[in-house]
């Protein structure tokens, strides 16, 4: 007789990755926009581990994801820079978004086309705890453009990029 239901390894949560340096693939972005602020946009960036030090127990590829807010300009930065590129001289992310014609100024519909997707970057990943469930996020970015120091000579990138719980 057919089973029905579904395979209860595939509810577990994902295992965060130990803490350390990780290869990472930029897969996408899940753009949101903020609740309390209608200027906010969190970008919610995709990207896969290339390099797991747990793999997956269902052998699909381990995700992590990075909070990507345009009020934390320097996460952006540094991440973008990561992936080999600099931000275009008005803040922009390199590439275009591509609106909804149904919904033009819904985020939520915006698909980026440009040249970030399908690039790595070497970050190191801490694991945190959010909600009672344990997690990875971005602590550094190690910059890939090249000659940074010299194009970008007022930029300093982040060692600690976690943002601080607040009491």
């Amino acid at each position: 007789m057919t089973k029905m239901g579904v395979d209860p390894e595939q509810l577990r949560a994902p295992q965060p990755q130990p803490a350390g340096w990780y290869k990472l693939k930029f897969v996408g972005f899940n753009p949101t926009a903020g609740k309390k602020d209608p200027n906010s946009v969190n970008y919610n960036g995709t990207f896969e581990v290339l390099n797991p030090a747990t793999p997956s127990p269902t052998g699909q590829p381990v995700r992590m994801y990075a909070t990507m807010s345009n009020k934390m300009p320097r996460h952006i930065n540094d991440i973008v820079h990561g992936l080999g590129f600099s931000l275009e001289p008005d803040g922009e992310l390199p590439g275009q978004w591509i609106a909804d014609p149904a919904a033009p100024d819904d985020v939520t519909k915006m698909q980026y086309k440009g040249p970030l997707l399908g690039k790595t970057m070497e970050a190191e990943l801490a694991e945190t705890e959010y909600n009672g469930n344990k997690r990875n996020e971005l602590r550094q970015v190690r910059c890939n453009v090249p000659g940074c120091a010299q194009k970008h000579p007022d930029i300093r990138h982040q060692t600690d990029m976690i943002g601080k719980k607040k009491p």
